[in-house]
């Protein structure tokens, strides 16, 4: 739900975390400092005494970026969860505040790279910028900022996964789809194309957003053809009726929710992701995180990997802090590897 980055226009000493679908700016003193140094989807719900270990593939995370950035914060993540060093995906967000962002911003691919070159990293990457019509994008009027791009990112992560153009089915997206369907599907293909030039390691996911939001997703769907994985994000929020009745109601069955996105996939003989996940608008609330993990495991085989979503945007995610503290334990206790 949340796109945030490193935005290239405000590089100055200092830059603040942006909220939801804002921008993480952040200063260039810190890359100094950083270089230095359910069944059928509603299983029983498990006690976490009795919880399975799931792989690491569901353990990624999308974190702080601290005080030498976010691969040392993705360390500690990893320490927290007793899993071994590089073994869950980073989840990073482009800039995409100006056009000249798109380039400007390989120094973030290849700090990933220097700090650690065994970490894979899912980019969340734009479809366009704010002013810019989709259309552009199709025709090819910013193939050299998209070129640039991903030579930057093929050079430091060349399997990476391109969470491209994601939830395109919220108003809130510069790249919002409605009204410019077909030329969302064009220019996702389009960029797509331009990736594959750089890196045939490259996967690249379709991400919408859960619920019905401002458009129906599957009217964006951009072909077999461009897409590796389906992804979905999926929030907490503050709907009615027991926290019970909002998962059957507002997760699992409500138009574009979880049933759907797994018919979906399958559909299309795609794997499925949730590279954004997360308590906190709702409050602490640990059986979201309990039904998630049940769907994990109901579904384990046929999800490519989940991300948790541990950074405070319009409203508190994070979920390592003390924030929520039911919801925290119960993560832990179902997320971490045990020893056997």
């Amino acid at each position: 739900m949340k796109m945030l980055g490193i935005g290239g226009a405000e590089r100055a000493s200092a830059r603040k975390l942006a909220g939801r679908r804002g921008i993480i700016r952040l200063g260039m003193a810190m890359l100094v400092a950083t270089l230095a140094g359910p069944i059928a989807g509603t299983a029983r719900a498990q006690s976490a005494s009795t919880s399975i270990t799931l792989p690491a593939k569901f353990g990624g995370a999308f974190v702080n970026w601290g005080a030498r950035g976010r691969e040392y914060a993705l360390r500690e993540w990893e320490d927290w969860l007793n899993r071994p060093r590089s073994s869950v995906l980073a989840v990073d967000f482009y800039a995409h505040s100006t056009w000249a962002d798109l380039a400007e911003y390989r120094w973030v691919p290849a700090m990933w790279k220097r700090i650690n070159p065994a970490r894979n990293v899912v980019w969340s990457f734009p479809l366009t910028v704010k002013g810019t019509p989709l259309a552009d994008v199709a025709n090819g009027l910013h193939d050299a900022e998209f070129k640039a791009a991903a030579k930057g990112i093929a050079e430091a992560q060349p399997n990476a996964i391109i969470r491209l153009g994601w939830e395109m089915n919220s108003i809130s997206a510069p790249w919002y789809a409605k009204g410019q369907e077909a030329d969302y599907i064009r220019a996702f293909r389009h960029v797509v194309g331009i990736f594959r030039r750089h890196s045939s390691g490259f996967t690249f996911d379709w991400c919408p957003a859960w619920n019905a939001q401002d458009l129906p997703a599957d009217t964006t769907y951009p072909g077999d053809d461009v897409v590796d994985t389906i992804g979905l994000d999926v929030y907490d929020f503050k709907w009615t009726g027991t926290p019970e009745q909002r998962w059957e109601e507002r997760y699992l069955k409500i138009e574009f929710g979880l049933e759907w996105h797994r018919s979906f996939a399958a559909q299309h003989g795609k794997k499925m992701s949730y590279p954004e996940w997360g308590v906190g608008q709702f409050g602490d609330n640990p059986l979201f995180v309990q039904n998630m993990h049940d769907w994990f495991v109901a579904n384990e085989d046929r999800i490519a990997y989940a991300a948790y979503f541990n950074v405070d945007g319009d409203w508190p995610t994070q979920i390592d802090n003390g924030a929520f503290p039911k919801s925290q334990a119960l993560f832990r206790a179902l997320f971490r590897r045990t020893q056997r």
